[in-house]
């Protein structure tokens, strides 16, 4: 009797928060077929937050701005909740020599991501997120997998000037170019090539070039977007250089970087970052020690219904305990997206990419070629979006792969 009358009183406290909130959450409708809005123009005018937002709430992308989350505000404290769910279905060419190459045509889960970010005040901001759909596989270049549940955000923001914040957790620095495109506006089903690597299944499996997020501290100044001019801003932070799932350091040593941000009208940006990140690898007895520098930059342009933008990655690696030749790498993309006046957002476009991890392996770079489009509807909170990939693989190692992948996305 009391468990019942316990689940009773929750539900009861339930439903009286959640009316409020879910009556706050109204998608954005959509835009008039006649005078479509710009792509990095509000579609509703908001005075600044107090403080510098935790997370960069993801503006206007190719053809839509999500939908403004609900607030819930106790006592000086106020947090939104947020998510999105991402399903694809792809199919890739079956590659005649090759066995684990386009046998895996399919539904798979992009993302389930939840979470939550606030603010006390004008002092401190906080972001928290799980996804429920990472990828994990225990071996290199095998076609099963697991999906695992894994933390992709946690950090705390303290106000010090202004919107100058230091950050302490987990989190994705600048070193990336794509982490200024959240996953609910970029243009394509996938990452950049440089970004996601080559996955298992789509071709020789490949890791990225970015570090990914990792738990470290920093100081930030993230500018807001300006009506016109430009605004500048940077990040510098002290972070783990090990793998972003490991639960602490590899070594004695952080991995460093740097990076400068100039924000322009219609979410433009140019973002040019570096890193340097002495890190281990192996088991002891038999630990090696390598060291990383890289380097980046990456950019946006919005030009009336024309969208540039490209993105590049440069790699050293020396082997400082077997003291072998340098390793060079490096991964680029640029793509054109254009503006399709409709009842719907849809845009359409191209992108072009390449990654050569290594320069001591002489038949190891591929290239992308892919055309995509994208269809919003605001009024559903989804975007669907459909895309074929032509990959171009180093004489030596070629590979019949061509893929057609086909995402359906909801913001929660």
């Amino acid at each position: 009797m009391i468990a019942s009358r316990v689940r009773l009183h929750l539900l009861v406290t339930f439903a009286a928060w959640a009316a409020p909130a879910i009556a706050t959450a109204q998608p954005l409708p959509p835009p008039p077929p006649s005078a479509p809005p710009d792509e990095g123009t509000p579609v509703e005018a908001a005075p600044p937050p107090a403080v510098p937002p935790a997370e960069r709430p993801p503006e206007t992308g190719a053809v839509q701005r999500p939908p403004p989350e609900p607030t819930i505000s106790i006592a000086g404290f106020s947090w939104q909740p947020f998510g999105f769910l991402r399903e694809e279905y792809v199919a890739v060419q079956n590659d005649p020599n090759v066995a684990y190459v386009g046998r895996n045509d399919g539904f798979a889960i992009q993302n389930a991501r939840i979470g939550a970010r606030g603010q006390l005040g004008t002092r401190a901001t906080f972001v928290l997120s799980f996804d429920g759909a990472i990828d994990q596989r225990t071996q290199l270049n095998v076609p099963q997998g697991t999906l695992g549940v894994g933390m992709r955000d946690s950090y705390l923001d303290v106000v010090l000037q202004g919107r100058i914040v230091a950050r302490g957790g987990y989190w994705q620095s600048w070193l990336d170019p794509e982490a200024q495109v959240p996953d609910t506006v970029r243009a394509f089903v996938d990452y950049p090539l440089e970004s996601r690597g080559v996955r298992a299944t789509e071709g020789y499996q490949t890791p990225p070039l970015p570090p990914g997020r990792s738990m470290g501290a920093g100081i930030r100044l993230d500018p807001e977007v300006p009506e016109s001019g430009a605004r500048f801003g940077f990040e510098l932070a002290a972070q783990n250089g090990a793998d972003e799932f490991s639960s602490q350091n590899d070594n004695d040593t952080l991995a460093l970087s740097a990076a400068g941000i100039v924000r322009f009208p219609h979410d433009g940006y140019l973002v040019i970052a570096g890193r340097w990140n002495p890190r281990t690898i192996g088991m002891l007895p038999f630990r090696q020690d390598e060291t990383d520098l890289q380097a980046s930059i990456g950019a946006r342009v919005v030009l009336g219904p024309v969208e540039l933008a490209g993105g590049a990655i440069v790699q050293q690696t020396s082997f400082d305990t077997t003291a072998g030749p340098t390793q060079n790498g490096y991964g680029a993309h640029g793509q054109i997206m254009f503006r399709i006046p409709a009842r719907l957002p849809l845009a359409v476009g191209y992108r072009f990419g390449v990654l050569d991890p290594s320069s001591l392996i002489t038949t190891d770079q591929v290239m992308e070629h892919t055309v995509g489009a994208v269809l919003g509807v605001p009024s559903l909170r989804v975007r669907v979006q459909l895309q074929y990939v032509h990959p171009v693989e180093q004489a030596g190692r070629e590979l019949s792969n061509d893929r057609v992948q086909l995402a359906g996305e909801v913001v929660l």
